[in-house]
């Protein structure tokens, strides 16, 4: 049977990551305050957004923890910098990128609602037969298949099979689908490329934005990449394609982002550095 706790998608590279690297390097405590953070998020559902002092409670942080967060990129304050992540309240911080990785609250609303009306549906529709079943089962102690696990097994994967199909169902309005294949058609017909939008394109949306955790707004994003980039244009042609190659499309898109105003001043103090380091080479060659 399903898990049905509460999950958050952690990368198994996390403690490799060269962001979370450095802020280990000054402080344990505060990548525990981090992971906390974004646990915190997928339990309660809060799209990304916390306040810092009880993370600080959780692991026994500090607000010099909370400042290193900050200053790393991996929480933002009103006002941050970060293009692609949302503003914050007062009072509030923001857990970065959060929900490029994680289950936005509606997307996890819409899976247990959808849920709860195929569980009555399924129950109006088989309440009588299982227990028909069952009890023939029980009076004649014979029946080959009245085994509870592959019976629960059987419900389960039934269960699965009707909420796949019903969340397919054109006939269910999903604006957000409807978002991603109009937005992508519209970039595909920009680069003058034949297409028909069918029955898969809707099955890869949804499974972008429902499985993978994904907003229209993350994937059209990857979309503009991908029917820009020289070489992923004439590679990308339809929705399936997109999901198929998503997660290499979305490293390459966010290696094209712009530039914030701190990693601008950080080139620039590089690149002076360089330049004072060759003036002096050629100075000591001339002395020389």
């Amino acid at each position: 049977m399903a898990d049905k706790r509460a999950f958050a998608q952690f990368d198994v590279g996390y403690l490799d990551n060269p962001k979370i690297m450095d802020v280990l390097d000054e402080s344990p405590t505060a990548v525990l305050m981090h992971a906390a953070s974004v646990l915190y998020c997928a339990q309660h559902l809060t799209d990304g957004v916390i306040a810092s002092g009880p993370m600080q409670r959780k692991v026994g942080g500090s607000a010099a923890d909370t400042r290193l967060l900050i200053d790393k990129g991996l929480w933002h304050i009103p006002g941050h910098e970060c293009q692609f992540c949302p503003e914050v309240e007062e009072g509030k911080v923001y857990v970065h990128d959060y929900t490029e990785h994680n289950r936005t609250s509606e997307g996890v609303k819409r899976s247990v609602e959808a849920g709860k009306k195929g569980a009555a549906a399924r129950w109006n529709k088989n309440a009588v037969p299982n227990a028909d079943r069952m009890r023939t089962a029980y009076e004649s102690h014979s029946d080959p298949q009245c085994d509870s696990s592959e019976i629960a097994m059987a419900r389960e994967r039934e269960r699965e099979r009707e909420e796949e199909a019903k969340a397919s169902s054109p006939k269910i309005p999903r604006p957000d689908i409807d978002q991603v294949i109009q937005g992508f058609s519209e970039l595909l017909t920009a680069n003058d490329v034949k297409h028909k939008p069918g029955e898969s394109w809707r099955t890869a949306a949804r499974l972008l934005i429902d499985k993978d955790g994904y907003t229209p707004e993350q994937v059209l994003f990857v979309a503009r990449f991908a029917t820009t980039d020289e070489f992923w244009m004439s590679n990308i042609l339809s929705l399936p394609k997109l999901r198929e190659k998503f997660e290499a499309l979305k490293i390459k898109a966010q290696g094209n982002k712009p530039k914030t105003g701190s990693q601008v001043r950080l080139q620039a103090g590089f690149d002076l550095l360089q330049e004072t380091r060759a003036e002096m080479a050629g100075q000591l060659e001339l002395g020389a």
